[in-house]
């Protein structure tokens, strides 16, 4: 009950969007909070179910996608760092897997 709580609004909105609609506002979410932000709530997205982060890991790769080269190397770099502080190693590999790109899915 703490935990859910302290959560933002965006993770609180991921784990509660149950209609087309309350997923379609977690993506636009998603799509509109600084990455700053969304770099911190990482170990929560990763968290969520495996529907609701697939969405959130669609929606993240397209922004991830019109960054700068140097940009897409520094997230995915700092994605990396977030993963390496978490307990549990299933998340740790959501995390990591985030940013990825096609030559690491090789």
């Amino acid at each position: 009950m703490i935990q859910q709580e302290c959560d933002s609004t965006l993770i609180r909105r991921g784990r509660t969007a149950l209609t087309f609609w309350e997923m379609a506002q977690f993506a636009d979410t998603l799509s509109n909070r600084p990455l700053a932000k969304l770099l911190e709530e990482l170990p929560e997205l990763a968290r969520l179910s495996t529907a609701k982060f697939n969405l959130a890991t669609i929606t993240l790769r397209r922004r991830f996608r019109a960054e700068t080269p140097i940009d897409q190397i520094q997230l995915r770099e700092i994605a990396n760092e977030i993963a390496a502080t978490v307990d549990e190693p299933a998340i740790a590999t959501r995390i990591r897997e985030l940013f990825a790109t096609d030559a690491d899915a090789v």
